[in-house]
């Protein structure tokens, strides 16, 4: 008869039922029986559970297992025992539709072509590019109340109404868009739909090296599975911000800035982050978005964050697994910008930034921009801890009695619930010589319990970091709120982007102001918006480039009557509009043209009966001369931080000049070539007096014929150095009747030449009260030109103002995935949201909440 042999039962799905039991007793029997007959040495079997689902027996390499799969992932209960589930969860990426649905309806979502081959792989069934599901149903998390709006009673508004990922920075932005495609976890409440409940199935040969692999593995702080509900866990505000930050071995590690800097291993699904899964999707599965989730993190992020619950999240401190790096007291003795404010970080996530600010001892605000620096290290024990034996160094009657005290303490600990997670976690990291120093104490469980629960382990990373104040400056502005420059935040629960006030605490004080007012990451590019207030005046001297011989090229000249000062509030890191005005300011601009030469040089005799004269040419230029007037010059630049995306700004301008004039004209000019030729000739009636120093030329002159080119004359000075393309006749005497006297029967005392053909102008036009301005989109390292009109007034008004009215715009933007998008709430003449990059799921008309991995 065959004899029992040990096996491991591991249960995928679901929960054995008592038929189930026996029935997987009474096949080990008999595969043990079949094999041992046949002389089999390795051996494998699926069968049907009687009541639903199916096990396999499995006898390879002397190793013998059972695995059962009650394949109802609706009745999918996971222990909470800290040990690795044999669980994925299926991703869906797309785009919500309807992030607000009426009660009763399924929320409605767009797929990526890529989500729907996945999804009709594991479904084996085409997948339409729109689908309804429940499981997308989910309720805004009561963290973030700010998000829950008084919407109507009929409808249910989903957490994809407002908790975008574009609240947060790095590569958290990308993880918080990546989880919000996993939906509810709680398949037991979803409608019995093979697509409400999907999950996603690896090969049964991988799921038994899993089983086998990840036995007894404890893992550190988190579940490993998806929040059950389907809620965002991820803060995101000034005072409690989540982010990520990758080691030197770069895997990923969550922190969190709060009272102090912490960091834990980023909680992923733990079969994910194994290399043989890894192969598996290059080499067979073959998914770009599961490539691009795992290229990225190295597995798939769970969702899950730091423990909500004060003394359980002290506890995994005290465990060494959340490592507190550095202290926060110097940022947070200050006021958030505004309470979405968190920190910004890089996408590797080692350095970020944030401002904050208070009032000094004068009541005028003080702003400082903070850095934070992380360096992380790399921990063996990131993807968890492997189950530890008994030392063999100890003896016999050790082992025995640390057996039976541990056998003591985790039966007094139970095999659920946070406490005994951290201690059965712990244990495995403490020297067993000073666990056995315990076991020889009168064994009392309640002290022991609280005894492990207070002892503190080593990190088992030695991370490093601090946070120091960068940069500080005032912020002041004397005018009331309704008058003063207009800097807007995003404040989701107000519905508007709220105007910051630059009032002191009392009137009287004021300061001069250039001062980091908000800082972010674009990407990895680090931008700013800095605030500028002077009340300093001054006398402006001419500003000009003129010279006294203006011919080819470009030149300016500025001239201000009245004091002048610098006018605008804010400039940013790609964008300074900010401009010296005065009471009038003139501006002239020259541009001149080379127009070359005369078409033929000019001629003309010293005097009538002369037998002398002078031959030369000319060069000619043509000068573009504007000139700008303004008379009673304003300058406000306005700045909003939109909803949804806090790593982007809009910059508005507008301009308002009492009276403006322009003038232009066109003018043709010339100068003298420095060179210049003597000629003489001989005409007993016209030309017979006077006469040059050389007159050589040969044969003599008879009535006029030849005319003899005879001396080169060079008169050069820096007013005609334009002109000078050196000597322009050669082979001297040289005859030049051709010009001076080609027809015998016609006398010319002068002439020659041939400007060019220039339409000269000059016009100019004043006008009162002109207004322009711009609206400016700096985004992925490029300044977008919205409108190239004076914006939107609100812009540079309070909002709210004394009705309660005001204004907003929002922002969404694919973080995670191939395809580069970006939109902002400004529209086009068609109503269409103005936006770079591409997409294929959006028809930009909205905010979109994009999840998952998007490369199309």
């Amino acid at each position: 008869m065959t004899s029992p042999i040990p096996y491991g039962l591991h249960v995928i799905s679901g929960e054995l039922t008592d038929q189930d039991t026996d029935r997987i007793l009474s096949e080990i029997h008999r595969f043990l029986t079949y094999k041992e007959a046949a002389q089999l040495e390795n051996l494998k079997q699926v069968y049907d559970l009687p009541d639903g689902g199916y096990f396999i027996v499995q006898h390879s390499g002397g190793i013998f297992r059972v695995i059962a799969d009650k394949q109802e992932p609706e009745k999918l209960k996971f222990i909470n025992d800290g040990l690795v589930k044999l669980y994925i969860p299926m991703f869906f990426s797309g785009v919500i539709e309807t992030p607000m649905v009426r009660l009763g309806e399924k929320l409605k979502l767009k797929l990526t072509e890529i989500c729907r081959n996945r999804l009709s792989r594991s479904l084996d069934r085409a997948i339409p590019k729109t689908i309804e599901l429940e499981r997308f149903n989910i309720e805004q998390n009561y963290k973030f109340t700010e998000f829950i709006s008084q919407a109507n009673a009929n409808f249910l508004q989903t957490q994809y109404q407002a908790h975008n990922p574009g609240w947060y920075s790095g590569s958290m932005a990308k993880i918080h868009q990546f989880v919000g495609g996993y939906g509810r976890q709680d398949f037991d409440q979803l409608p019995e739909d093979e697509l409400e409940r999907i999950q996603f199935k690896i090969p049964e040969k991988l799921l038994v090296e899993f089983a086998e692999k990840y036995n007894n593995v404890r893992l550190p702080g988190y579940t490993g599975v998806p929040p059950i509900t389907g809620e965002f866990q991820y803060n995101y505000r000034a005072h409690k911000t989540d982010a990520v930050a990758f080691d030197d071995q770069n895997r990923p590690w969550l922190i969190r800035v709060a009272d102090k800097v912490y960091a834990m291993p980023l909680p992923v699904i733990p079969l994910t982050a194994d290399p043989a899964f890894h192969t598996y999707i290059e080499e067979e599965y073959q998914d770009d978005e599961l490539l691009e989730i795992l290229g990225t993190f190295k597995a798939m992020p769970s969702g899950e964050s730091f423990p909500d619950d004060q003394q359980v999240f002290q506890q995994w401190v005290r465990a060494g697994v959340i490592i507190e790096i550095c202290d926060n007291s110097i940022f947070r003795n200050h006021i958030p910008m505004f309470p979405a404010c968190g920190w910004s970080f890089n996408n590797r996530g080692n350095i970020a930034y944030n401002t904050a600010y208070k009032y000094n001892s004068i009541g005028i605000i003080e702003c400082t921009t903070f850095r934070l620096s992380l360096s992380m290290v790399g921990s063996k024990h990131h993807y968890g801890t492997e189950s530890v034996q008994v030392s063999t160094e100890l003896s016999d009657s050790e082992r025995n009695t640390l057996s039976r005290y541990l056998s003591k303490l985790n039966s007094a600990l139970g095999n659920e619930g946070d406490l005994a997670k951290v201690i059965k976690y712990k244990l495995r990291h403490i020297n067993q010589a000073e666990i056995l120093s315990r076991a020889s104490i009168n064994f009392d469980a309640k002290i022991e319990i609280n005894y492990w629960d207070q002892y503190r382990c080593n990190p088992i990373a030695n991370h490093s970091g601090k946070i120091i104040e960068l940069y500080r400056g005032n912020l002041f502005h004397p005018a009331r709120p309704k008058a003063q420059p207009q800097i807007k935040f995003p404040y989701y629960e107000a519905g508007l982007c709220i105007s910051f006030d630059f009032s002191p605490l009392e009137p009287g004080p004021t300061a001069n102001c250039d001062t980091i007012m908000y800082i972010y990451f674009d990407n990895d590019s680090v931008k700013v918006v800095k605030y500028f207030y002077t009340e300093k005046d001054f006398t402006k001297e001419i500003d000009t480039d003129f010279d006294a011989y203006m011919t080819v090229g470009s030149w300016y000249m500025n001239e201000t009557e009245g004091k002048s000062t610098i006018a605008g509030h804010f400039y940013l890191t790609d964008i300074d509009d900010r401009d010296e005005i005065a009471p009038t300011v003139k501006r002239t601009t020259v541009k001149g043209e080379d127009k070359g030469y005369d078409s033929k040089p000019m001629f003309s005799y010293d005097a009538h009966f002369w037998r002398p004269g002078t031959m030369w040419r000319n060069r000619y230029f043509t000068q573009l001369v504007k000139t700008k007037t303004t008379i009673g010059k304003q300058l406000s630049l306005a700045v909003l931080v939109p909803m949804f995306n806090r790593s982007t700004v809009l910059h508005a301008k507008k301009e308002y000049s009492a009276r403006m004039g322009e003038s232009e004209r066109l003018e043709l000019n010339a100068i003298v070539d420095p060179y210049s030729y003597r000629y003489w000739t001989h005409d007993n009636i016209f030309a017979w007096a006077g006469g040059l120093e050389k007159m050589t030329g040969t044969p003599y002159p008879v009535s006029g014929n030849p005319v003899w080119v005879e001396i080169e004359k060079y008169d050069p000075h820096p007013g005609n150095d334009f002109a000078n393309s050196g000597p322009w006749v050669t082979g001297l005497p040289a005859d030049y009747t051709w010009l001076i006297h080609p027809n015998a029967n016609e006398w010319i005392h002068s002439g020659g030449g041939g400007p060019p053909k220039v339409n000269t102008y000059s016009n100019s036009a004043w006008a009162n009260d002109v207004l322009s301005g711009d609206l400016k989109w700096p985004i992925a390292e490029k300044i977008i030109s919205l409108s190239t009109k004076k914006p939107d007034e609100r812009y540079f008004l309070p909002s709210p103002d004394e009705y309660g009215e005001g204004m907003a715009r929002t922002s969404s933007r694919v973080f995670l995935g191939q395809s580069e998008y970006v939109n902002i709430s400004e529209t086009n003449d068609a109503g269409f949201w103005k936006y770079t990059g591409y997409s294929n799921l959006v028809s930009h008309s909205r905010a979109y909440h994009f999840i998952g991995v998007i490369n199309e």
